[in-house]
């Protein structure tokens, strides 16, 4: 299937709106066939025109998220980086509300301040999670705060380290 997302103009930029896609699994199958997790695979591509603008990011949510003892299993293929997430674990800040403005700073700040408090909150340092959300956080923040480490930004809490690959390669690329 094509899809057309809508298209946000401000100023002399544009960019596309997100879309929520729901995949449904009509059926059943033999209680011994779900003795493991089956894997779905799901492609999103852009015309190559357009590639080094943009990238798709796929953003994935059990609908059965907060159901006690369910497990969300993601898996990519380019990191080979698997992610489990226990059911207990809630994401305040997830799904971002239909009126979340992807271009504006001020929305993004309020992302990251909800990251910010739920990871210095609710978040074991151990787990995965944190792993997770502090790159999340970091992503948040740099949107919030693009000229970082330069021009005026607010000091975040010092529990959230300035370390992890995506916070790394900005300070990285902001230095040359």
């Amino acid at each position: 299937s094509t899809i057309f997302p809508g298209i946000h103009y401000q100023d002399n930029h544009a960019s596309l709106q997100p879309m929520s896609l729901t995949v449904f699994f009509p059926g059943t199958l033999p209680r011994q066939s779900l003795e493991r997790n089956i894997p779905i695979r799901i492609s999103v591509s852009i015309d190559e025109e357009y590639g080094s603008f943009i990238t798709p990011v796929i953003e994935v949510a059990s609908t059965d998220l907060h159901r006690r003892g369910s497990l969300l299993h993601c898996s990519g293929d380019s990191d080979d980086v698997t992610m489990l997430c226990d059911s207990e674990a809630v994401i305040p800040f997830l799904p971002l509300p239909p009126s979340f403005d992807s271009v504006d700073r001020a929305h993004w700040e309020s992302v990251s301040q909800k990251i910010q408090d739920w990871l210095t909150t609710e978040v074991d340092t151990e787990s995965s999670l944190w792993t997770w959300g502090h790159d999340a956080f970091w992503l948040a923040f740099i949107a919030a705060h693009p000229s970082f480490p330069m021009g005026k930004w607010p000091m975040w809490d010092p529990r959230i380290p300035l370390e992890g690959s995506f916070i790394e390669q900005w300070l990285e690329r902001s230095s040359d």
